[in-house]
C-alpha cells in the first residue's frame, strides 16, 4: 500500500508542477508563484454502513438514515503552493495537509444493541449510545482554481474544483455505553470494530471563495482567501468505520481560510 501511496503522489503533485514549470520556462509570460497556509472544517456527503455487529431488529438501520444520526467530518491544517497560468487568472495548486477525521454513529432518544459475543444459542449484547472512529491522515490534494474577474481588484472572487488523496496513519475507537455497568466491555467493543482494509480515502469538492489583497506589480503583499465549500463528499468505501461512498440528502459543506504570500516576483492578475 505504500507504494502505490507514494507513486499517487509523485502523479498528483511532483509531475504536474515539473510540467508546468517545463512550460513556462519555454513562455514569455510572467507568472505568480505563491504559497499557502490553510485551515478548514468540513462535514462530508456519505452513506451509512451497516455493521454486523449492531442488532436490527432493535434499532433498524433506516431509523439512523431518517434521523440523520450518523456522520463524517474532517478538519485539516497543510501548506500548499499554488502556480498561476493564463495571465493568472487560474491558479494549480498540490502540497501537504494533516488531517482529522471522524465518523460517528449516534443513538438519539433510542440505546442500540452490540453483539461482544455468541456462542451457539448464546448470544450477550451491550447497550451503547454513542460510537466513533477518529482517524488521522496526511492528504494530498490538487486544486485548480479560476478568478471571476479579468484583472486585479483588492476584493476578487473565484471558483474552485479540488479532490484529496488521504493515507491514514492512525486511528481511534470511542465508545459510549447507556450505563456505567458495561465499562467492563469497552476494549473488547473498541477492538471489534473494523480495522478498515483501505489506508487510502479520497474526498472531491467544489467551492466559491473570496480572494483579499490588492497586488500591484512588485508588492509583497500577502493574500487572504476565504472559501465556501459545496459539495464536500467522500468517494471511498472501507476507510472510515461506519461511513462509505455516496450521498444521501447531504452534499457535505465545508469553510476553508488561507493565508497566501507571493515566491519570486509578484505579477497581477490578467498581466503578461
Amino acid at each position: 500500500m505504500r507504494p502505490l501511496f507514494l507513486k499517487t503522489m509523485y502523479l498528483l503533485v511532483l509531475l504536474p508542477v515539473s510540467t508546468l514549470f517545463a512550460q513556462d520556462n519555454q513562455m514569455s509570460e510572467r507568472h505568480n508563484l505563491k504559497l499557502a497556509f490553510e485551515l478548514s472544517v468540513n462535514g462530508a456527503g456519505c452513506k451509512l454502513s451497516e455493521h454486523e455487529r449492531i442488532r436490527k431488529d432493535n434499532i433498524p438501520y433506516n431509523e439512523f438514515l431518517l434521523g440523520k444520526r450518523y456522520s463524517l467530518s474532517t478538519s485539516y491544517f497543510g501548506i500548499k503552493p499554488e502556480f498561476f497560468v493564463m495571465n493568472n487568472r487560474m491558479g494549480i495548486a498540490s502540497g501537504l495537509r494533516f488531517t482529522t477525521a471522524t465518523s460517528e454513529l449516534f443513538s438519539g432518544a433510542k440505546r442500540f444493541l452490540w453483539k461482544v459475543e455468541e456462542e451457539g444459542l448464546y448470544t450477550s449484547y451491550v447497550q451503547i449510545n454513542e460510537l466513533s472512529q477518529k482517524t488521522y491522515l496526511l492528504s494530498v490534494p490538487f486544486e485548480i482554481r479560476y478568478f471571476l474577474n479579468n484583472r486585479e481588484l483588492p476584493f476578487q472572487t473565484y471558483v474552485k474544483a479540488g479532490v484529496s488523496l488521504d493515507y491514514r496513519i492512525h486511528y481511534e475507537n470511542q465508545v459510549n455505553f447507556e450505563n456505567n455497568t458495561m465499562e467492563r466491555h469497552r476494549d473488547l467493543v473498541q477492538s471489534q470494530l473494523s480495522d478498515n482494509d483501505n489506508y487510502l480515502s479520497s474526498f472531491v469538492y467544489g467551492a466559491i471563495g473570496f480572494k483579499i489583497g490588492n497586488f500591484r506589480e512588485g508588492s509583497r503583499a500577502p493574500w487572504v482567501n476565504v472559501e465556501f465549500k459545496l459539495p464536500y463528499i467522500l468517494l471511498t468505501n472501507n476507510s472510515f468505520a461506519f461511513v462509505r461512498s455516496g450521498v444521501n440528502s447531504f452534499l457535505g459543506f465545508g469553510v476553508q481560510l488561507s493565508f497566501q504570500i507571493p515566491i519570486g516576483e509578484n505579477v497581477p492578475i490578467g498581466s503578461k
